[in-house]
């Protein structure tokens, strides 16, 4: 009986471990997740590594078009903004939709996202991307 319960208890150790190993962090798969609303992301911080191809799976739950760009340079109000300091984006998606991208950012930092859309980062839609 004794040598069941220990063999029992080493099964389920082992399972646990590897529901932990693969379990998906969002960081660690490269795969990560972003909902737009009317005007924020949720979540608004993601992290990705360095040179490694990551996906975003984007779900626009707002009323209108949204999009999420990565700048090159943070800018601090939309007059600042120009399309040349975009590094990547998922494009304008309508409302109730959602998409699946994949993109490598090869140099670490830490990027500004944002709706690129007309009034949409003066509204409050902003986020940051930290690469490592």
């Amino acid at each position: 009986m004794r040598r069941s319960i220990a063999r029992v208890i080493t099964v389920l150790a082992v399972l646990v471990g590897l529901a932990v190993a693969c379990g998906d962090d969002g960081d660690a798969s490269g795969d990560i997740e972003a909902t737009a609303s009317d005007f924020q992301f949720d979540p608004d911080t993601w992290s990705v590594t360095a040179g490694e191809e990551f996906t975003i799976d984007f779900t626009n739950d707002g009323s209108v078009e949204h999009e999420w760009a990565v700048l090159t340079e943070p800018i601090e109000s939309e007059d600042d903004f120009a399309e040349d300091i975009v590094l990547l984006e998922v494009e304008a998606i309508p409302a109730g939709e959602s998409t699946t991208e994949a993109f490598t950012i090869d140099e670490a930092g830490t990027y500004q996202v944002i709706c690129a859309i007309e009034t949409h980062f003066d509204a409050g839609m902003e986020g940051e991307l930290t690469v490592e």
